[in-house]
């Protein structure tokens, strides 16, 4: 009995009769379509594979394939980087591998290029052939050479098949067998009709029986997509009201128009695996898509692979293994302990972290343990040499210490992903006996997390996103395709970075069958042609005209198709979080506002915005809370005056909310911690050389002692590569010693770092002085500066902080309460960068500082702490409360005085 082939173009329902036959052994490509015609899910690849296993013949692990091509690149080609050219290269030698039985052929006339991916290929092969096994890329080839048992095959869904895979169905099918391979008298099919001709000549005989199809939807679409450009006429198909195609802004409008409708459907009972999500790159479209189901509670699937490395727990062992090899530094650590996956600790351990800030494995020992209860010494010692078994017993062991099945298991995709970990360490576990560096291992692991692949998004039942090739030969009622714009579908056709069109056209004549321009173009035209056959009630088609801020233009398929573009119908309320956004807008709206607290507060928080941002004048949201405050008992340093002067509400959300900064440690030579190190070295210098008058300022050596002493005395951090830095650091102080005008002749120091408290002006002051020298015509008081400029000061009637408060509140309290009766001098600023005095400019508006006190007292008083920085905002350089006040443009439309009045 002969072998047939159906070519009907709609084959459908004739599958779905032929396969309630249970004599046939019903293989199709997806358990979509599989399920189209009713019948049990078996991929061709699974037959093959079976084949060979019960020949003794196994396809090569991928680490194994991984680590034989790696090693005939290495010996063919030589390159640089090793692993970026075996990862390039891979893809095109598979694909040599499908398109021949036979690599052997003459390459004088190839390219280079060619001649060297034909050699790696051909390479390649002998070598896994000689370790007993073979590629996946020719699985097909190695099953049709075995002697087999045929059975009476249903083949359905494999339209556009390879070489290889005719080949193995022309091995497997018994008489009476049947594939189907729809084809029509168009350029379209031509490489279908190679496939036809291919099969008569191995004795099956082609039957184009028809039967009768309703018209369905996808159907009627595909008799249009078939006819020639010219005679598609623009009248409405028989089931117009069920085929629309759409523009969206936005991608994310897209997928929220398409999710709205989807969800609709599901509210009128329409079950789930009726209804499919169609996109042509399901990874650019899948994260929003899936973000904005969980939003809308939408049970959404999607089945494409993604590499374990993508998941939460692949993100933690890439994690750990780069803290492993950097020896825990703080921040990857940091990051690695707020894992999901990990500890996730609480605020209380990250301002102990912070403030200890810990670098190394047993600093991170220690805290851990002491904090978060986290015992992390199976972490250490991993720089060894080991057996592979004994590393991969080292993993599991930390897996389970740290309970990552456990953990893995509140998500389904981390779940599948920690069983293929433990099936892929197994694989990594051989040949036991080998002896790896850590380094060795460590690649090892990342190429396995690199092989894995888990479900983008697994779960049961719910509406499932595809790609056009993925749902070939199913039906669905609902089909929403999306991208449907130029160069995405279909998408460009480019050639490839390895073999370009022209040499796979010198190898076609050589016998290697690569695919040219025309039958990629064909092969995603058919692709899409398949698509709208799975349609068979409504279908819609929808692309956004943005993209990445580029305009996208509709795709060429829709004018195929005679689809007009349409307005996007108004999309309903769907998710919880969409009507709160729909309310914002209309704050009127009281009795949903009252049973929705968090819309409550939404609308309260959005109406406080809506005036901050507006002309209108500040309230307590911008620091005028109209509470006084009593400063009678309230101590003020320098500093808190400055600020209080520069910008009110920098003082009240630093001292009154109490918004400060937690206490973090230096990892950076701040400015600060510059400050008070050259602050601590200059006073343990001068009390040396006054304590010793045989000692000399400027001797390097001593100034070096003191040096580290101080370091010694602040409990300086670790910087990186300080024993270099600090050299400069000696140099620009040792300079500056040298000044003459840092100790002038005549000067004595009575006072270093001296701390004084007094009252001035009506306020409670406090400060320390970095030294006063007594000299013949009297005191005087001297503030160390790390900067080469004047501080900042208090604002004036212009809103310029050029009021100096510091060195008059040194004159006024500080030398009358060390040294009371002592004549006063001057108070200056001595820069420790330049060596010199910084004096004050004498068009400074020094007459107007009893103004600017006067303004923080009545600031004070009424409760009165706008956001009104200086108008350079220089008070806003190093300000912690940015995220709180928000100053920017909007600080233009408010009324700003500079608290002159």
């Amino acid at each position: 009995m002969p072998r047939f082939i159906s070519t009907y173009l709609y084959p459908q329902q004739s599958a779905a009769q032929q396969a309630s036959d249970n004599s046939y052994r019903v293989i199709t490509p997806s358990r979509q379509a599989s399920r189209a015609i009713a019948a049990r899910h078996q991929p061709l690849y699974d037959t093959a594979t079976k084949a060979l296993e019960q020949h003794g013949q196994v396809m090569a692990q991928p680490l194994q394939a991984q680590k034989l091509f790696r090693q005939t690149v290495q010996a063919v080609l030589q390159p640089a980087d090793l692993i970026g050219t075996a990862r390039a290269l891979m893809p095109a030698v598979r694909s040599l591998l499908q398109s021949s039985s036979n690599l052997e052929c003459d390459s004088d006339n190839l390219s280079t290029r060619a001649t060297n991916l034909i050699t790696l290929a051909q390479q390649y092969q002998a070598a896994l052939h000689k370790d007993g096994c073979f590629d996946e890329g020719e699985l097909y080839w190695r099953a049709a050479e075995l002697n087999v048992d045929p059975q009476k095959t249903l083949i359905y869904g494999y339209f556009q098949p390879r070489q290889d895979e005719l080949a193995w169905i022309d091995k497997l099918a018994a008489d009476k067998s049947i594939v189907f391979l729809p084809i029509c008298d168009t350029a379209l099919f031509v490489e279908v009709q190679s496939s036809v001709d291919f099969l008569e000549k191995r004795g099956w005989s082609v039957t184009g029986d028809e039967i009768t199809t309703h018209l369905a939807v996808g159907i009627e679409l595909c008799q249009t997509f078939l006819q020639p450009a010219a005679s598609v006429v623009e009248q409405p198909p028989i089931n117009a009201e069920m085929i629309s195609a759409y523009a969206y802004g936005t991608l994310d409008a897209e997928s929220r128009g398409v999710l709205a409708q989807v969800k609709a459907l599901l509210s009128a009972d329409v079950p789930a695996r009726e209804i499919a999500i169609i996109a042509r790159d399901e990874r650019a479209y899948a994260p929003k898509l899936i973000d904005t189901a969980w939003e809308y509670g939408l049970p959404l699937r999607a089945l494409y692979s993604t590499p374990l490395l993508t998941t939460r727990l692949g993100n933690w062992i890439e994690q750990l293994l780069n803290v492993l090899d950097a020896g825990f530094p703080f921040e990857a650590t940091a990051k690695l302990l707020s894992h999901p996956l990990c500890s996730n600790p609480d605020s209380g351990f990250w301002a102990v972290a912070r403030s200890q800030h810990p670098e190394g494995f047993q600093q991170w020992r220690k805290i851990a343990k002491e904090n978060l209860g986290l015992d992390l010494s199976a972490l250490a010692q991993v720089n060894q040499t080991r057996r592979r078994d004994t590393w991969v017993d080292w993993w599991q062991r930390l897996l389970k210490t740290y309970d990552l099945r456990l953990r893995c298991a509140r998500w389904a995709r981390e779940s599948i992903a920690f069983n293929a970990l433990q099936k892929g360490l197994v694989e990594l576990s051989k040949p036991e006996a080998e002896t790896l560096a850590w380094a060795e291992f460590r690649q090892q692991l990342e190429d396995l997390l690199e092989k894995l692949s888990v479900p983008a998004q697994p779960g049961r039942g719910g509406v499932e996103l595809h790609s056009p090739a993925s749902v070939v030969g199913a039906q669905y009622s609902h089909v929403f395709v999306m991208g449907m714009a130029e160069g995405i579908l279909p998408p460009s056709i480019s050639n490839d970075s390895v073999l370009d069109f022209f040499e796979r056209q010198q190898l076609r004549g050589l016998g290697v069958c690569l695919l040219s321009a025309i039958e990629l173009f064909h092969q995603e035209t058919l692709s899409f042609y398949y698509l709208l056959q799975t349609a068979t009630h409504q279908i819609t088609f929808s692309y956004s005209t943005l993209s990445d801020r580029s305009e996208q233009l509709p795709s060429a398929y829709l004018k195929r198709m005679g689809l007009q573009i349409g307005e996007p119908p108004e999309q309903p309320i769907a998710s919880l979080e969409e009507m709160r956004r729909g309310y914002l807008r209309q704050p009127d709206k009281q009795a949903a506002e009252a049973s929705d607290p968090v819309l409550t507060q939404a609308i309260r928080a959005f109406q406080v915005e809506e005036r901050r941002e507006s002309a209108l004048s500040a309230d307590e949201y911008d620091g005028i809370v109209g509470v006084p405050f009593d400063y009678r008992d309230w101590t003020f340093s320098v500093s808190q005056l400055t600020n209080l002067g520069q910008c009110p509400f920098k003082w009240f959300a630093n001292k009154v909310l109490k918004l400060g900064s937690s206490a973090e440690a230096d990892t950076e030579l701040s400015p600060s911690l510059r400050g008070n190190l050259y602050h601590q070295v200059v006073e343990l210098l001068v009390k040396a050389v006054q304590a010793n008058p045989q000692l000399s300022l400027t001797d390097p050596d001593l100034l070096r002692e003191k040096f580290l002493e101080a370091e010694r005395e602040i409990d300086f951090p670790t910087l990186p590569a300080w024993e270099m830095r600090r050299e400069d650091h000696l140099r620009t102080l040792l300079t500056v010693l040298r000044k003459p005008d840092f100790w002038p002749d005549g000067a004595e120091p009575v006072a270093l770092e001296r701390k004084f408290k007094g009252e001035w002006e009506g306020f409670k002051v406090t400060g320390r002085v970095d030294r006063i020298d007594k000299t013949p015509d009297g005191l005087v008081l001297i503030d160390y500066k790390t900067s080469s400029k004047l501080p900042r000061g208090l604002k004036d009637s212009n809103g310029k902080t050029s009021i100096d408060l510091q060195l008059q509140l040194y004159q006024d309290v500080a030398a009358s309460e060390m040294f009371p009766g002592e004549t006063v001098t001057a108070a200056q600023y001595f820069s420790l960068t330049k060596g010199k005095v910084l004096k004050l400019s004498d068009k400074a508006p020094q007459q107007e500082l009893p103004m600017a006190i006067e303004n923080c007292k009545t600031a004070l008083n009424l409760g009165h702490y706008p956001v009104q920085p200086d108008v350079k905002r220089d008070a806003c350089r190093y300000c912690d409360f940015d995220p709180v006040c928000r100053q920017g443009s909007r600080l233009t439309r408010k009324e700003n005085h500079h608290g002159t009045d």
